[in-house]
């Protein structure tokens, strides 16, 4: 046996800490995947509802079971993993949501594609809050903020996931190939970063702490006044980044009379900003501090909507969807990392919780920005998510280090 010398210590600790870092590298994966199966789908759309021969409504109530789907499955998977820890839930999540990316290429109606939906919609939730939680207990473990990286892994995953959508079509490949071979390329990737991620990873499975000590959980509410409020704001920021992608582009085609390859580019901007911002964010939340943080990004971001809505020239729109991307991009990352941070007994719960309510926004900001465009043009319809940046600007002081604090 070796003896235990200095030296004999040191190259244990490399270890150890080369062994963290590869279970960073591998979480990070899992981000990817979670930002990858949902643009993958969205980007053949068409071609998926004209094989299955469903109309525009019946395309609404798919998505709208998606939609709903994906927020119960937040709420109660938050509460799955306060119990079982998401440590060794994150790696059959990411196997299980990127199986579940092929069915909708199988679908043949109307109930099939909804009920396909709401699969691919349960799954990925379910990898999402999975992934969140455990970047939420690891960051909590080492003492420094992380959340905000590893989304900016989610936005890379949605710019590969949309590309590979694009590619596809240039190819010619019907939407069950191309779901079938990003699904299997995910599947792939989630296996291959299971070993270090299962090595590495801090272990976080068992009952919450009230449980254990007391021989049953002491009662509390299920969702704080606190989750609650953290969950509107979350609402507010979801809402307006899926204003951006579902509307940025007709609004530059509408408004600036842009062409195809130009109305797609203000989107690019758009998430290539945010990616960007979210790789800088942890260390800005060190600098700034989160509630700052996030009131600089809100009016970042509505300064961005100001520049795009007010001055109809393309270089504008793209510098203005830019802007919004940059000032969103660490919003909704310090917003869960503040619901983390309330009860460490609780920290899937209220993530789960907050999430759940954030995957409100786009169920309810769509059908609105909808009706206000098709009266009075996308730029109305846009200023919807312009006015809630002023909310979270001024509602920035609940995540004040005296609520939730992390530090980097």
């Amino acid at each position: 046996m070796n003896p235990d010398t200095p030296k004999t210590h040191d190259r244990n600790a490399g270890s150890r800490a080369a062994e963290a870092r590869r279970a960073r590298t591998a979480l990070a994966a899992y981000f990817f995947v979670t930002g990858a199966l949902l643009p993958v789908w969205a980007s053949r759309i068409p071609a998926v509802t004209a094989q299955a021969g469903v109309g525009p409504d019946a395309l609404g109530i798919a998505l709208l079971g998606l939609g709903v789907a994906a927020a119960a499955t937040a709420r109660a998977g938050g509460a799955v993993l306060d119990r079982l820890g998401p440590r060794l839930a994150v790696v059959p999540a990411a196997l299980t949501a990127s199986t579940a990316l092929v069915l909708p290429g199988t679908a043949s109606g109307p109930v099939a594609l909804t009920a396909s939906l709401v699969v691919l919609g349960t799954c990925q939730s379910f990898l999402n809050v999975c992934v969140n939680t455990q970047a939420a207990h690891l960051q909590r473990f080492q003492g420094r903020s992380m959340l905000s990286t590893f989304h900016a892994f989610v936005s890379v995953g949605g710019c590969a996931g949309a590309l590979t959508g694009v590619a596809s079509t240039h190819l010619g490949l019907d939407p069950l190939t191309t779901f079938q071979a990003a699904g299997l390329a995910l599947a792939a990737l989630a296996l291959g970063a299971a070993r270090p991620f299962l090595r590495g990873m801090p272990r976080t499975e068992g009952a919450p702490r009230g449980a254990r000590a007391g021989g049953g959980p002491r009662f509390r509410p299920s969702a704080s006044p606190m989750v609650l409020l953290l969950g509107g704001l979350a609402l507010a920021g979801v809402l307006a980044e899926s204003a951006v992608q579902d509307w940025s582009a007709l609004f530059t085609q509408q408004s600036v009379g842009a062409g195809e390859t130009m109305a797609g580019s203000a989107f690019a901007a758009f998430t290539v900003a945010m990616a960007c911002g979210r790789l800088m964010g942890d260390r800005l939340a060190l600098l700034l501090g989160r509630t700052l943080l996030v009131r600089a990004g809100a009016a970042t971001a509505l300064g961005g909507f100001v520049l795009a809505l007010s001055m109809p020239f393309a270089p504008a729109t793209l510098a203005g969807f830019s802007l919004v991307g940059l000032g969103l991009s660490c919003v909704v990352p310090q917003i869960l990392s503040a619901a983390a941070d309330l009860d460490p007994d609780r920290v899937g719960r209220n993530m789960g919780t907050v999430a759940s309510i954030g995957y409100i926004g786009p169920l309810v900001g769509s059908p609105i920005i909808g009706a206000v465009a098709s009266h009075s043009g996308v730029g109305a319809g846009l200023v919807l998510p312009a006015g809630l940046m002023v909310v979270l600007a001024l509602s920035a002081g609940l995540l004040a280090p005296g609520r939730a604090r992390v530090n980097v």
